[in-house]
């Protein structure tokens, strides 16, 4: 390709695909050149579109006789020899380019962050899920100590009566061994006291004193003696 100072030529099959969008795709590489070239920028996926619009307004602006290329290329001849697009046209897309990658940037951190924030979301779903599989646990664990307890308690309750029982038993055999005990010994008492006055068959009257009476007896054992 011929170049000139402010002019570059480009083939018009590039250029016929680039305004009747016929092939593009088959020429995207070469008309991102001639975009590039135009618009003084670096033509990337983002920049593509609006350079491309911007210049085609341009194009058919200057060159109104274009808008019937399509089907009619070659009547165009073989090359095109295109210039940069006017500087305020350039320095407009410039900007639209930059403020739409400075917000394309700030889309991708804000989506990292939200995937960030939504894999902690599933995390703290999948903790909670797992506490309430324990919380679960716990719960049936604790029903079973509540049956458990109920049993205890059943079985305390049933220990308590026999106690009591057994409890009630003996102060019952207490009872009756004391009465018991009470009337041997008045038995006892009475045995005895009869046995006294059968002994000896003498019982002392009322102020007499014994002729058995002493501290001693004398040697012939008829009389009073220390």
């Amino acid at each position: 390709m011929a170049e000139s100072v402010d002019r570059k030529v480009f083939p018009m099959s590039t250029f016929a695909a680039y305004l009747t969008g016929e092939d593009y795709d088959g020429h995207r590489s070469s008309i991102r050149e001639m975009l590039g070239y135009m618009t003084k920028m670096d033509i990337d996926a983002t920049a593509e579109p609006f350079a491309a619009a911007i210049a085609k307004a341009w194009i058919y602006e200057q060159n109104p006789e274009l808008t019937g290329i399509k089907g009619n290329a070659d009547k165009f001849g073989a090359h095109v020899s295109l210039p940069p697009l006017p500087e305020d046209a350039c320095a407009m897309l410039t900007a639209v380019v930059s403020e739409l990658k400075d917000t394309q940037a700030k889309n991708k951190d804000q989506a990292s962050k939200i995937s960030e924030l939504e894999k902690k979301l599933a995390d703290t779903e999948a903790q909670l899920k797992d506490s309430n599989a324990k919380v679960t646990t716990y719960e049936a664990q604790l029903a079973e100590g509540d049956k458990k307890l109920q049993v205890s308690e059943t079985q305390i309750d049933s220990y308590t009566g026999k106690v009591d029982t057994l409890l009630a038993k003996i102060e019952e055999v207490i009872k009756h061994g004391v009465v018991t005990a009470a009337a041997g010994g008045a038995a006892e008492a009475a045995g005895a006291a009869d046995a006294g006055e059968s002994s000896d068959g003498n019982v002392d009257s009322p102020g007499e004193v014994s002729a058995d009476f002493g501290f001693g007896t004398d040697d012939d054992g008829g009389g009073f003696g220390f």
